[in-house]
């Protein structure tokens, strides 16, 4: 057994009373769930909170879950329970069953926070993602009746997931909470693929998130500056700045963030489900059922998830995105926010650009030229966008502002290569390319760009040494072969043109021109040897 003075009190617990749910929300599966034939009781969800009170002195926080929690006949008598063992009671609910006649439990059960789900102050949006007709305007009663009843008795929030059609309420949201002294806050959740039990890449490409997860990224984007600022400024934002730029990451590339994030998973989080069995920061324990709490907390088993715990480090799913605690403070997080944006946007601008979504790239570059209009790495990013959207006078002049800003860039002269390449001016074109391997000898796509150049010119044994180069890195490119044939043909070395001729057609058999040129260099081998 490990000892108590070694490992800590729990410092906040979930416990899960029921699974299933009165509506039928598009973004959550509690509603498919019926009712779970082993669900723990009253009894034995008090000798939970009974036994952590045998050696809890913190004051625990205990978060009374479902599916919609209110379900439960003895939820309330449970949170009075709570708060008489000496610990704060959480609920979250979407407020559908409260009635005068619950607000009036709610306001007896010594309830510490009642967090309610609320998408949109407009009623299309709210009762869409609800499924269920008339949602909001259940729920405008019910704060009404919490209102009357529950007011300065327990702290009250919103909770609002940021998904497609709420982007352009969430402000309202903001606004109103910010007005309404009833409510202490309004804290945002990303989107979570819904019923996960085995990770899926890209499941917020799949068509049920079509209506949920958010299609305009630069709309997220606005959306969540503005959250900032206004967080800053003094708004009612239970989240993080550090939180709310995670958001913006998350929703850029969520299977990177989940996969390479680092974060730390506390290891004073204790859990119970609804089927009775206990967890360590979601790894099990017992059951408490069959278990003694307290024996489990300090038991070797408990040692060993609080070691992998540890070890865990980055490249783990988990809900950490909407996890507060996993986040620095205002105070302790960096506010270089120009710095910030400059790097995000010209991430983005790189990351859509190597998707071929040129326009998208475009934009990012240009909200970092906003910011900073001597950024030599927007004007780049520019110019390989314009360059591979075909608008070389846009490029030729994106990459001279940008030789401009520092010659010694060997992109700079990549980009002034391509163009002069694509203009056939190839003596130009040599000219910047030797430039950019003076800087990178190693540059691929520069030895490309001189390869095809000296063919241009006639120079075929400069080219033939470009491709050489290229086909010990890529040896199975037919381009290459093909341009490294025409190289020995112009070299008058029709024997090794053919071989290279029929090395492209080993690679690609469909290349047509490869047997025009057999057969030239097999006539022209006859008319060499009489």
């Amino acid at each position: 057994m490990v000892s108590n003075t070694v490992v800590g009190d729990p410092r906040f617990c979930d416990i899960v009373i029921a699974t299933r749910c009165v509506l039928k929300c598009k973004m959550c599966k509690a509603w498919q769930c019926g009712e779970t034939p082993n669900e723990i009781s009253f009894e034995e969800a008090k000798l939970f909170v009974r036994s952590l009170a045998d050696f809890v002195k913190f004051p625990l926080e205990i978060n009374v879950m479902g599916g919609e929690p209110l379900l439960k006949e003895w939820c309330l008598d449970l949170c009075s329970y709570i708060a008489e063992a000496g610990f704060k009671s959480i609920i979250s609910t979407n407020a559908y069953l409260i009635d005068e006649d619950m607000a009036k439990k709610i306001a007896a059960s010594k309830l510490s926070v009642l967090a309610i789900s609320l998408e949109s102050l407009n009623p299309s949006t709210h009762d869409f993602y609800r499924g269920t007709p008339g949602t909001l305007a259940k729920v405008m009663k019910a704060i009404e009746y919490l209102d009357k009843h529950c007011r300065g008795k327990m702290a009250m929030t919103i909770l609002t997931i940021i998904m497609e059609k709420n982007l352009d309420e969430i402000l309202e949201m903001v606004e109103w909470v910010n007005k309404n002294d009833l409510f202490v806050n309004v804290s945002f959740l990303a989107l979570l693929e819904t019923g996960l039990v085995h990770p899926r890449d890209n499941w917020f490409k799949r068509p049920e998130y079509s209506q949920l997860w958010p299609q305009d990224t630069k709309k997220l984007y606005r959306l969540i500056d503005e959250l900032i600022v206004l967080r800053k400024k003094g708004y009612k934002i239970w989240n993080p700045v550090s939180q709310l730029e995670a958001f913006r990451s998350y929703y850029t590339e969520p299977d990177k963030f989940m996969k390479e994030t680092e974060y730390h998973v506390h290891d004073y989080i204790i859990d119970l489900d609804e089927n009775g069995t206990i967890y360590l920061s979601g790894e099990p324990l017992g059951n408490i059922r069959e278990d003694n709490l307290k024996d489990l907390w300090y038991s070797e088993k408990a040692g060993q998830v609080r070691q992998k715990i540890d070890e865990r480090g980055p490249g783990k799913r988990c809900c950490v995105i909407n996890f507060v605690c996993a986040f620095p403070g205002d105070e302790e997080y960096p506010q270089a926010r120009p710095e910030k944006d400059i790097h995000h946007y010209q991430k983005m601008g790189f990351y859509y650009k190597d998707l071929k979504q040129f326009d998208k790239a475009i934009d990012e570059f240009k909200q970092v030229l906003e910011i900073s209009p001597d950024s030599q790495h927007a004007r780049i990013g520019l110019g390989f966008c314009y360059f591979d959207q075909g608008k070389i006078e846009k490029a030729f002049i994106e990459f001279n502002q940008a030789s401009d800003l520092g010659p010694e860039n060997e992109h700079v002269h990549q980009g002034l290569g391509s163009c002069y390449q694509l203009k056939k001016e190839f003596d130009k074109a040599v000219d910047e390319f030797k430039k950019a391997l003076a800087l990178n000898p190693d540059n691929y796509y520069v030895h490309q760009g001189l390869a095809y150049c000296y063919q241009g010119l006639k120079q075929f044994d400069m080219s033939k040494d470009e491709f050489k180069w290229m086909l010990k890195i890529h040896p199975d490119n037919e381009h290459y072969h093909m341009g490294l044939g025409c190289c020995h043909e112009g070299l008058r070395q029709f024997d090794k043109a053919i071989d290279e001729f029929k090395q492209a057609l080993m690679i690609n058999p469909n290349i047509e021109c490869a047997d025009r040129c057999i057969a030239s260099c097999r006539e022209s081998l006859k008319q060499l040897r009489g």
